[in-house]
């Protein structure tokens, strides 16, 4: 990867969110089985037909094949089917209606992001809502000079329209910004915008194929800062 620096600002980092800074599926497991009072088996399986449904609708957003709606408002909607599928009690599905705003950072995000906030302009991407955002980004502890939202685009990734808001967003002369994820799917999508990709390795993400190139691979986002540092 040639150094980010063709601009004349500090270069911009751009981080994928759930998955990437916070252990989303860990966090909902954990969160369920404290709330429900059920075994990490069955919490398991909630958080994953949770997790699916948002998906799908997702999906089905970015398809046009329903209107938008945030992320938040998908997570009622998940709640409420697995209320009815018998997975949850009613009142479980009401105290876990903030379980987005509580995932849990891994271990190097919050070292790391005050590391690379020091030395670069950093930027949140993701599909989770303003509401969820704010949420994680205060209880997780997470520093980042600017978030931004799916409801910013009023679509979610893949689309092309959200990794153009984050282009739109890094400050004038900065550079080609720089996507950071755990998933190869969501690199290779902001490789197509016209982005720079950097793949940092999370239990909760999308391992790259053979044939993806990206144009660094960190171990941590310690090792990520000091690979930047020596780019520069």
């Amino acid at each position: 990867m040639e150094p980010a620096t063709e601009g004349t600002g500090r270069p911009t980092l751009v981080f994928d969110v759930l998955g990437t800074l916070v252990d989303q599926t860990g966090s909902m497991e954990r969160r369920v089985t404290a709330v429900a009072g059920i075994d990490s088996g069955a919490a398991a399986e909630v958080a994953g037909r949770w997790l699916g449904h948002v998906a799908e609708e997702e999906r089905a957003i970015v398809e046009g094949r329903r209107a938008f709606a945030p992320s938040h408002e998908l997570d009622g909607e998940a709640l409420g089917l697995l209320v009815r599928e018998g997975l949850l009690l009613p009142d479980a599905a009401a105290r876990l209606a903030d379980a987005s705003e509580w995932l849990e950072p891994w271990p190097d995000s919050v070292a790391g992001l005050d590391l690379l906030a020091a030395d670069f302009t950093v930027l949140g991407l993701s599909n989770a809502s303003r509401r969820v955002l704010a949420g994680i980004g205060t209880n997780a502890g997470l520093r980042w000079h600017q978030v931004l939202s799916s409801e910013d685009a009023r679509t979610y990734k893949p689309d092309q329209a959200i990794y153009a808001l984050a282009n739109d967003s890094a400050p004038t002369g900065s550079g080609t910004p720089v996507m950071v994820a755990a998933h190869a799917w969501d690199l290779r999508a902001a490789a197509k915008a016209g982005m720079r990709t950097a793949y940092v390795p999370r239990s909760d993400g999308d391992p790259p194929g053979p044939d993806d190139t990206f144009d660094l691979r960190a171990t941590s986002l310690l090792d990520l800062h000091a690979q930047l540092l020596d780019l520069g």
